[in-house]
Formats: C-alpha cells, sequence, structure tokens
C-alpha cells in the first residue's frame, strides 16, 4: 500500500509517563490506562497499515479520555494525510484546546497543530527537529520529524531520518516500508528492492508487504510479479490490493505475456 508514512502519520507509538521518562522518551500524558491500552492497540494497527482498525481505535481512545492529546494529535494528523478536512479540523481543535497538562513534547506537537490550523502546507520541518533535541533517543521523536519532512516533500530528509529511525528502534518493519517508497522516489530501484524485501523478511504475515512489493514490481514494468504480490496480499487479507491485481493482469494480458 502506497503510504509513506506515516508516520503519523504517521503517528506516534509510545509508552506511558515514568516508563517512558526513564527511556528518554517522550511522556504520552492520560490519567486513564484503558484509553492508554486503546492508544498502544492504535498504534500497532497503524504499523501494520490497518488504517481502519486504527481510526476505529484511536476514536475509542478518546471515548475513555477526551482529552487524550495525543490521540487528538494522530487523528488530525491521519485525517490531514487523508485530505479529510472536516475531520482535520475537528480534531486539531481538539488539540489545540485540549485542557490537560501536557508534556514538553507535546506542548511542541501543540504547536505544530495549530501551524498547521492555520495553514495545513506549514513546513514543520524546524518543530520536528527541536523534537529530537528534546529525545535524541526516541525513535518516535524522529518519526514525527520524518513525516514532517514527507509533507513538506524533502525526500533526501526523510531518507535520512529514516536511516536513523533504523538504529534505535525496535520496530523496524514498516520504517524498511518507507525506505522502500522512498528509495522509488528517488529513482533507486535497487535499494528500494532491499527495503521491500527486508520488510516482507520481518512480517511476512502481513497483508502489506506483499502490496508494497506489488508496488515496486508495477514501477520497474514487472506486470506477472506485481500481479502475483498483490493476490499474495488479497490472500492474507481479502481487503487488500484486489483491484491493483486485476489492473496488472490487464497490463500483462494487453501485453500478450499471460
Amino acid at each position: 500500500m502506497k503510504k509513506f508514512a506515516i508516520p503519523f502519520l504517521i503517528i506516534i507509538i509510545v509508552l506511558l509517563c515514568n516508563q517512558c521518562a526513564k527511556e528518554n522518551k517522550m511522556i504520552v500524558t492520560t490519567n486513564s490506562e484503558s484509553a492508554k491500552e486503546l492508544y498502544d492497540e492504535a498504534g500497532t494497527a497503524w504499523e501494520d497499515y490497518n488504517f481502519s482498525q486504527f481510526e476505529k481505535l484511536a476514536l475509542e481512545t478518546l471515548k475513555e479520555d477526551s482529552d487524550f492529546f495525543m490521540a487528538n494529535y494522530q487523528l488530525t494528523m491521519y485525517y490531514l494525510y487523508f485530505k479529510n478536512e472536516d475531520k482535520f479540523k475537528e480534531y486539531g481543535e481538539a488539540a489545540v484546546n485540549c485542557k490537560a497538562k501536557l508534556s514538553k513534547g507535546e506542548v511542541l506537537l501543540k504547536d505544530a497543530v495549530s501551524k498547521l490550523l492555520e495553514d495545513s502546507n506549514a513546513d514543520l520541518t524546524d518543530l520536528g527537529k527541536q523534537l529530537i533535541k528534546m529525545y535524541p533517543n526516541d525513535a518516535d521523536a524522529y518519526t514525527v520529524l520524518s513525516w514532517y519532512q514527507y509533507m513538506a516533500e524533502d525526500a533526501e530528509g526523510y531518507l535520512e531520518t529514516l536511516k536513523s529511525i533504523l538504529e534505535i528502534t525496535d520496530k523496524p518493519a514498516s520504517v524498511y516500508n518507507m525506505l522502500g517508497y522512498t528509495y522509488m522516489r528517488l529513482e533507486n530501484n535497487e535499494e528500494a528492492e532491499i527495503a521491500f524485501d527486508k520488510y516482507i523478511e520481518l512480517a511476512p504475515n502481513l497483508p502489506n508487504p506483499y502490496d508494497s512489493k506489488g508496488d515496486y514490481f508495477m514501477n520497474i514494468k514487472d506486470y506477472t510479479n506485481a500481479y502475483e504480490m498483490y493476490m499474495k496480499a488479497h490472500e492474507i487479507d481479502s481487503l487488500f490490493s484486489f483491484k491493483k491485481a486485476m489492473n496488472a493482469k490487464a497490463m500483462v494480458d494487453s501485453l500478450g505475456n499471460m
């Protein structure tokens, strides 16, 4: 699935309070343990590129704690990425109007949301770099910067930040997916294939790695292998890749090679 970031995307997946502080991670504030659990589940869904599940869980998180800043922040970025302007403004305003006492990292992200509400194309790269200075050993801080670089269309900076994430993260699979698409964007197909193959190696039971490898094969006009990859993704999850597979098959048929 051709989604770069996400980060939100996307998108920060962290532990709570004292545990985070001990690991020099950005503290995520909530007084609800059930909200924290749902938030973590939403983060896992995002990493797996299960966006509908991410949205569902993030919304459930806010039912448990409506003033949960990071849940509002994640949904703000999610709806910005998928160009749902009404929802983007709704959750962006909820994030900015959050009354909870926030950590210093969350305060910085609140500033980022304020800038986006003023101009959805605002360049937030400097704020991302400030977050890294606050939390130089936190992979999630680098994820925030990478997303801001992606939005600013800074492919080279995005690539370097992804490489930095790989050096410190304990969840590298989705990073290889983003690397693969970035290398394709930079027309480095050799490195793109290496990254996508590593993604498959790390997450062989998920559909998205095969969908992404299918996109790679489409990019190099290897439609037969693209079809096979898309169908592999579809076999794992019937919601994945079928239209892409049919498009690849049509390309093969038109060339008379199937």
